[in-house]
């Protein structure tokens, strides 16, 4: 019974590819989680746009994973 849990849980790891910050856009990283099955909650407040956003780090808690992002301030 255990094998079966930790063989699972290993199918599913190798599905979650690593997003690194600054990876790429923070709209593309947004999609690229919500792709893999994640919740994205942000950590930040777009003041606008969330291209305008700089993702600086993902924290990931299945089914969530938390996007800290930098954004610039309003004007």
């Amino acid at each position: 019974m255990y094998s079966n849990i930790i063989g699972a849980s290993m199918a599913l790891t190798g599905l979650v590819h690593v997003i690194a910050p600054g990876a790429g856009s923070a709209p593309d990283i947004v999609n690229e989680l919500q792709a893999q099955g994640f919740i994205v909650q942000f950590n930040g407040q777009p003041n606008g746009a969330l291209s305008q956003c700089t993702v600086t780090d993902v924290h990931r808690a299945s089914p969530t994973a938390y996007v800290d992002l930098d954004c610039p301030g309003s004007d």
